[in-house]
């Protein structure tokens, strides 16, 4: 049975009115739009009320390559295996300065906040797609037992992020895609932002 009381976070990193963010207590999920990294943190101070948390998800890469158009395996293993293309899962190179940017800058001040805190990187659209969820956002909260009011598709992405903190930090998604990396990869385990990982559904 699921512990109670466990506060997760979720970010859909983008630029002005477009940065979805969003928490997830006693399954009950909170979510707005905001600006930017930071005015997500102020969100977060806003309502989390001095509790602790037990993960994060972030919908953006949070290790980058130096290899052509930034391809990294993960992505590669995605499209390969589960049958994404590569609009759906895209190369690095081909994303949003926003995503990039906005996600990497919102883990290192999420970890000023909770030094240590567990994250993840999650893709909200291709998660509800592999789990056969996509479009139907009912069906989502009664799968992951959720109760939420959000209705924003970037809300909903940052609560489907936190969603997928919850399940890779509580262990029910062990496969780490972050492990298995070409060599022009940065070490998701040992560079500026580590630890960071990129579960997925088992």
């Amino acid at each position: 049975m699921r512990q109670q009381g466990k506060t997760w976070i979720g970010a859909d990193p983008g630029g002005s009115g477009k940065f979805g963010i969003a928490l997830i207590t006693d399954e009950v999920a909170l979510a707005e739009c905001r600006d930017s990294a930071d005015d997500a943190i102020r969100f977060l101070k806003e309502h989390l009320g001095g509790r602790d948390v037990a993960g994060v998800g972030v919908d953006a890469p949070l290790w980058w390559s130096s290899g052509q158009a930034g391809a990294r395996q993960a992505d590669e293993w995605l499209r390969a295996t589960c049958g994404f293309s590569g609009g759906e899962v895209q190369s690095m190179n081909s994303l949003r300065g926003a995503c990039l940017v906005q996600g990497m800058m919102f883990v290192e001040r999420i970890r000023q906040l909770y030094p240590g805190v567990a994250v993840t990187e999650s893709h909200p659209k291709a998660v509800l797609k592999f789990l056969k969820l996509a479009n139907n956002w009912k069906k989502t909260c009664a799968h992951f037992s959720i109760t939420t009011e959000c209705r924003d598709p970037d809300g909903s992405d940052a609560i489907v992020a936190a969603l997928h903190a919850r399940e890779a930090f509580e262990g029910r998604w062990t496969h780490d895609l972050s492990r298995d990396r070409h060599d022009c990869e940065q070490d998701p385990s040992s560079y500026w932002l580590a630890p960071v990982h990129y579960f997925w559904p088992d």
